[in-house]
């Protein structure tokens, strides 16, 4: 069942999904509007007469995949945990998606993903597993965020397609699966699976699945967003989804707002949502609704000078950290002077990796609040 993993980042061992599916809680464009906005998105989508056809997998979705008796890579027992994922970019251009993703203890591991937009179209495999702390494109495969666009149909339609999923650390080390493993799967009839919407209990349309190894999953009926919200093996899992409606476009010109009216306070500001690609230094499309953001203050205050520094985890070494740190920093500069027209020499970067953590790098909250972009004040 081999895949073509095309890793930037990863270890050794690693969890099995528990899947969940987020972008960061952003703030909106004020404290009071921003709680009224995702108010009235969460009624917007949770009045819909047909919520199951309303869902769509968008930058700012919650889905936490609750998992029970998890296994690892290895289909050991790990126990019963969540995987929180970000979402930072969806179908949008062909580009498939891209999210980033977390799990609690007794998982604990972290990363990002990557899913290629052929395989979003055509792709027969799910991925269960994730090795602690990849950043990846699985190549092959979608995940239970999403099956294919031909996995949907071919259900719909009431026809039994080619299925697999991934965990082939069992088949080298012990030469052999453990369990025997699907190949096939067939639609079971149409049933209502309970799960939490926004805090609510509702009831969603899925597709009821039996494999020939006699396995079962739940695919959301629903071809814009076919989830796979429910399934009993080979550990089992239930969806729950929040900030259905994604992230509000108003939150870009708040973070940018914030990081203004820190360096003015105190000379310093921090941002936790200037996010950039694997392994890379390129901005992710949000990241720069912020900047473009923060440029209108910047050219409004033209004394204002900024160092722009840039901040990793641990995970990777020393020198690939100072190098992508210092890339990223850059990448910000850059995107500021050349795209909002900000003078160079009132920017400087600097990359610092992860010799200055926030927090603890022992844990993926502690990791995740050390990957930053910080702005310092020039005097």
């Amino acid at each position: 069942m081999g895949s073509s993993v095309k890793l930037i980042q990863s270890v050794v061992r690693g969890f099995a999904l528990t899947l969940a599916l987020v972008v960061s809680a952003l703030p909106g464009a004020s404290a009071a509007n921003s709680v009224d906005a995702e108010s009235k998105q969460a009624r917007s989508i949770l009045h819909h007469s047909d919520l199951t056809s309303s869902l769509r997998l968008v930058p700012g979705m919650l889905v936490t995949v609750h998992t029970f008796d998890g296994l690892d890579t290895h289909w050991q027992t790990v126990g019963d945990y969540d995987f929180i994922a970000r979402v930072a970019e969806c179908e949008s251009k062909g580009k498939g998606f891209i999210y980033d993703w977390q799990m609690s203890p007794p998982a604990d591991a972290s990363g990002s993903r990557k899913v290629e937009d052929v395989d979003v179209r055509h792709s027969h495999k799910v991925s269960l597993f994730y090795p602690k702390h990849e950043v990846c494109t699985l190549v092959g495969y979608t995940n239970v965020l999403r099956v294919s666009d031909d996995l949907y149909n071919d259900l719909k339609a009431g026809r039994t397609s080619d299925f697999m999923i991934d965990g082939p650390e069992s088949i080298v080390i012990n030469h052999g699966e453990v369990t025997p493993l699907p190949r096939k799967i067939s639609p079971a009839g149409i049933e209502n699976v309970k799960i939490r919407v926004e805090g609510q209990d509702r009831e969603l349309r899925a597709i009821k699945t039996v494999c020939d190894n006699g396995w079962n999953y739940w695919v959301l009926d629903n071809p814009q967003c076919p989830m796979l919200i429910q399934g009993n093996a080979p550990f089992r899992w239930v969806v729950s989804l929040g900030k259905v409606d994604g992230d509000g476009a108003g939150d870009a010109n708040q973070e940018a707002r914030n990081i203004y009216d820190q360096l003015k306070r105190n000379g310093i500001a921090t941002s936790y949502l200037i996010l950039f690609d694997f392994d890379s230094d390129r901005l992710r499309p949000h990241s720069k609704e912020i900047l473009l953001s923060l440029s209108r203050y910047l050219k409004k205050d033209k004394d204002l000078k900024l160092q722009v520094e840039g901040h990793t985890c641990t995970i990777g070494g020393y020198d690939y950290n100072m190098q992508l740190s210092r890339k990223r920093a850059q990448s910000v500069r850059r995107y500021l002077t050349e795209s909002c027209s900000i003078e160079a020499e009132r920017l400087k970067a600097i990359g610092l990796g992860y010799t200055k953590p926030e927090k603890s790098n022992a844990t993926s909250a502690g990791r995740e609040r050390n990957r930053r972009v910080v702005f310092r004040e020039i005097k």
